[in-house]
């Protein structure tokens, strides 16, 4: 089977380059190294490459090599060669992070229940009283209430 496919691979043909700056890609990159802008690159390539491109498109092409230098490319072997997984093995206990013999001391009861107490005055004090700016009249535009 691994012969029928590597025939297949052999008969096809390699595709051409989908950027115009592919043949240039070796050069562009030394140029960043080298830490030439891309308005700078795109000038030499305008000047000594007759190659017109935007400084977006630039940029576009730089960060797309990039990101294929960090991607693992996949191979037909590497497929094949994966290791068999591993059968399932019962997995050790974990203990919880929380328990209540570990947490952290609040205070006294009577502590905890001052702060209750504490807690219960302030939510039975009534709101304050909602001040209207506003009166509404049906017949009327509205119209700010004077002296409140």
């Amino acid at each position: 089977m691994k012969d029928q496919l590597q025939e297949i691979l052999d008969s096809l043909d390699e595709k051409a380059p989908r950027s115009r700056l592919a043949p240039y890609r070796d050069f562009i990159a030394k140029l960043r190294r080298r830490k030439y802008t891309y308005r700078e690159i795109r000038r030499i390539l305008r000047e000594k490459c007759q190659v017109q491109v935007s400084i977006s498109t630039l940029h576009d092409f730089v960060s797309a090599q990039a990101r294929k230098k960090t991607q693992r490319p996949i191979s037909a072997t590497a497929v094949s060669e994966r290791p068999e997984p591993k059968k399932a093995e019962k997995t050790p206990e974990i203990a919880p992070l929380f328990t209540p013999k570990s947490s952290p001391p609040v205070g006294t009861s009577d502590e905890i229940r001052q702060r209750i107490a504490a807690l219960k005055q302030r939510a039975a004090q009534p709101p304050e009283p909602e001040i209207k700016r506003f009166e509404y009249d049906p017949d009327q535009p509205l119209h700010l209430v004077p002296g409140k």
